[in-house]
């Protein structure tokens, strides 16, 4: 069953977290803004590498293909691509300080909006994933 859209929104948020604590490091002079890329970039794509991040796993949700069966490692990865391509660009000396973040606040709107209005982020489209409800051990044991 796909979760509802305020339960993925409430497990991005919680996904923030982290972001934010690492994204700390760019008020570093010269080199932190590259410093928070290289932490921010692995730390998006990488998120669900598990099969669901932090504000997932506490909201009880997961990524599934859109067949309900768990979405495959690559998938999880390729899910998070739209959303580690603003940190990637932060990486690059001086460039990435002009176009690092209005690309991240692009690509975060345009994923907020399809969200919000289709139920689906970007990445979601091109991995063919979705979030889904975990199955309680009750609900498995009488399917």
């Amino acid at each position: 069953m796909q979760a509802e859209k305020g339960t993925r929104v409430a497990g991005y948020l919680i996904d923030l977290i982290p972001a934010i604590f690492l994204s700390l490091f760019g008020f570093i002079p010269i080199l932190g803004f590259m410093i928070a890329g290289l932490l921010l970039a692995p730390y998006w794509l990488l998120r669900d590498i598990t099969g669901a991040s932090l504000g997932k796993r506490l909201l009880g949700v997961r990524v599934t293909f859109k067949d309900g069966t768990p979405a495959s490692l690559g998938a999880r990865v390729i899910r998070n691509l739209p959303l580690a391509v603003g940190p990637c660009l932060m990486i690059i000396p001086l460039l990435g300080y002009v176009i690092g973040p209005p690309t991240t606040g692009l690509i975060i709107l345009a994923e907020a909006v399809l969200l919000l209005a289709q139920g689906e982020r970007i990445g979601d489209r091109l991995a063919g994933t979705t979030v889904s409800k975990k199955e309680s051990a009750a609900l498995s044991a009488v399917a």
